[in-house]
């Protein structure tokens, strides 16, 4: 093959500027799909870098199960098994609260374990101690009950539980809470709960069993052997995993999509390879006539034509990649200061993700376009008789 390449240079020699066309034309093409995949893998790893900045990756939530059987409820005794696969277990009930101003909110009933497993942080006050009735607000909703409502910590606030009868008529209760603090901000749902003694508020919805239970491991890689565990015993779980999974099907798709149409760009190098190599073919029958009757077989003759497609395939990837940096760069600058100014967005290190794997796939893209391409052209040179060639000359 190396003889092959030698000619395969000493054509492209001949013909600079056509040569120069076709690797542009590949170029062009791979650099549009690099830089394309890498806006996409950017954007899957600024979401995945959002999740787990909002979400802590070693807690699970544990829920009812639903199984063929029926309904799977979390009691006394599930937790008692479940306390066996975490740090910390936490169960808890939730309920659905209005205020006067028709402010709906939930009260979560939680164990001391539920402030510890989520690090929350009280910006103001104090957290409850037995005081029945004392809640504490996240950061979002206290801002809600306290201009809206007029909360103060402190001064007791009334709120009706939404509670059903059997018959799905309402059975609202008027609750009297006193507020002892509020949250510093978290930046997810917690922000909206407010916060009380689980006994207290299981009484008062006169629940036996628990809503869910949080649990604590020690590290994220024992996230997925301990919701099997949790599973095995009729439970449903869920964790930050399933957001970042869910994230990686959906921008795997969007990104695969993408590439797709922007390797129709690929097609119009391909075709230029065809004429190229057709075109070489014509000229240099004469050629190929010589090398036959002096010689030459049918592979000889086709592994002369391949090896110039596979030099075009690799010279208009690794130029193609080149290109595809500087696209992807441009997108990226570009990019964040349009998102960072009009959409308000916050500050975004980078929008475009580039990696060795979407490099490499860039030069056996334009490998494979390459010879794909030249298959038909050099399979005709191969068979072109050599007596016909010769007359020719």
């Amino acid at each position: 093959m190396i003889e092959e390449f030698a000619m395969a240079i000493r054509q492209f020699r001949l013909k600079k500027f056509r040569t120069l066309l076709i690797l542009l034309g590949i170029a062009v093409g791979v650099a549009t799909v690099v830089a394309v995949v890498s806006l996409g893998e950017g954007l899957r790893i600024n979401a995945i870098e959002e999740i787990q900045k909002s979400r802590d990756l070693t807690l699970i939530e544990v829920s009812p199960g639903f199984r063929e059987n029926g309904l799977v409820l979390i009691s006394d005794s599930k937790i008692e098994e479940i306390k066996e696969y975490g740090e910390i277990v936490c169960p808890y009930v939730k309920d659905a609260y209005v205020s006067p101003s028709g402010t709906y909110f939930e009260i979560f009933g939680a164990q001391e374990g539920y402030r510890t497993a989520n690090e929350l942080e009280l910006a103001e006050g104090s957290w409850y101690d037995s005081g029945e009735n004392q809640i504490i607000l996240g950061s979002d909703l206290w801002e809600k009950l306290e201009k809206i409502d007029g909360a103060r910590i402190g001064t007791p606030i009334t709120a009706r539980l939404r509670l059903y009868g059997e018959d799905g008529k309402p059975l609202d209760k008027e609750i009297s809470f006193i507020p002892v603090g509020y949250l510093k901000p978290s930046g997810n749902e917690i922000d909206s709960r407010a916060f009380m003694r689980l006994e207290y508020a299981k009484g008062l919805s006169k629940k036996e069993y628990y809503d869910g239970a949080l649990i604590k491991v020690e590290s994220s890689s024992l996230v997925h052997e301990t919701r099997e565990k949790i599973d095995k015993l009729g439970l449903s779980s869920s964790s930050a995993q399933d957001e970042i999974d869910s994230v990686n099907r959906i921008m795997n798709g969007v990104t695969l999509v993408l590439a797709f149409f922007s390797s129709i760009s690929l097609l119009v190098g391909g075709l230029m390879v065809v004429n190229t190599m057709v075109v070489s073919v014509y000229e240099r029958t004469r050629e190929i006539g010589i090398s036959k009757a002096i010689g030459a077989s049918e592979s000889d003759i086709l592994r002369m034509f391949l090896a110039e497609c596979l030099f075009i395939g690799a010279l208009g990837g690794v130029l193609g990649d080149f290109l595809g940096v500087l696209f992807s760069t441009f997108i990226d600058k570009i990019g964040r200061a349009l998102l960072m100014s009009r959409l308000d967005v916050g500050n975004i290190e980078h929008l475009t993700a580039l990696n060795f794997e979407i490099l490499g796939a860039g030069i056996l893209i334009s490998l494979l376009v390459s010879v794909v391409s030249g298959l038909y052209p050099a399979w005709r040179a191969s068979k072109l008789d050599p007596v016909s060639a010769l007359r020719q000359l």
